[in-house]
């Protein structure tokens, strides 16, 4: 669950990047203002940062500085510096805040650090600015799943689906609930939407053959592993699942290679002993 949150968390940094400045300004100001746009576009992380700390240095009173804050937690997001992404951030609501961006994300980086109730918190005051968010949603109906608490994660999905019907996660989610409520062909119903309208997202793959496998349908999971192995050949979850398969149809060779080759990927040992002794 906690892999998932952050997939999510980093497919949503660059969507983020640009702010428009406000006017008011000196021309030194706003020159360096463009600079950072320049150096985000180009990915000098290093020197989008310089650019943004002269900038506030320069006029640490510009109301701006909330939008160029926002850009500095993103910059040290993509150099995994989350905590003082997180010190970014919370400067840039102290100067704006009722900003959903800030507070989502912050959410994100908090995420990043595993601190998932401290992101909740961050989640949840954006959606009381903001009722209608894609992302804060789909992330709280999951951080729900993650305390196991079926009823509201089922509302949040439903709502999610209802307000944007092409997110993806909307159903995965809902596929989540009923499979945990033993509905297994539902949820397998559900997560074949979601892969319709997002294919090549891999931790529902990977739900989806879990699934698969648990309703002995091996002919399809055994197909699905094939995709995802060419898709992401990286992916150690893929070869662990090719390997499950082929310890239940009793191919212990191929199994213990597979094993090997989960771990040597960067599976934990133990996770992948669960499934392959």
């Amino acid at each position: 669950m906690i892999a998932l949150f952050k997939r999510i968390a980093v497919l949503c940094l660059l969507s983020l990047l640009h702010f428009n400045i406000a006017s008011g300004s000196s021309s030194r100001y706003l020159e360096l203002v463009d600079s950072v746009d320049y150096y985000i576009s180009k990915e000098l992380w290093n020197m989008a940062e310089q650019k943004i700390m002269e900038a506030l240095r320069l006029e640490p009173a510009n109301f701006s500085n909330s939008l160029l804050l926002n850009n500095l937690g993103i910059v040290r997001s993509h150099k995994k510096e989350y905590d003082k992404a997180v010190e970014a951030y919370t400067l840039g609501i102290s100067m704006a805040p009722s900003s959903t961006v800030l507070y989502n994300n912050r959410a994100r980086a908090y995420l990043m650090l595993d601190s998932v109730h401290t992101a909740l918190k961050d989640v949840d005051f954006s959606l009381s600015i903001d009722s209608i968010q894609e992302w804060p949603l789909q992330t709280m109906g999951y951080m729900y799943l993650y305390d196991n608490d079926i009823t509201n994660a089922e509302k949040v999905f439903n709502f999610l689906k209802l307000k944007f019907p092409e997110n993806s996660f909307a159903y995965a989610g809902l596929a989540d609930i009923q499979e945990r409520l033993g509905n297994r062909e539902n949820a397998l119903q559900l997560y074949g939407k979601s892969l319709e309208l997002n294919p090549d997202e891999p931790e529902i793959m990977v739900s989806e053959i879990f699934l698969l496998i648990d309703l002995e349908k091996f002919s399809e999971a055994r197909s699905k592993i094939k995709r995802g192995i060419s898709l992401f050949p990286e992916d150690p979850m893929f070869y662990l699942l090719r390997g499950y398969l082929h310890r239940l149809n009793y191919r212990q060779q191929e199994a213990q290679a597979d094993k090997k080759t989960a771990i040597d990927k960067g599976l934990d040992p133990a996770y992948v002993s669960r499934f392959i002794p």
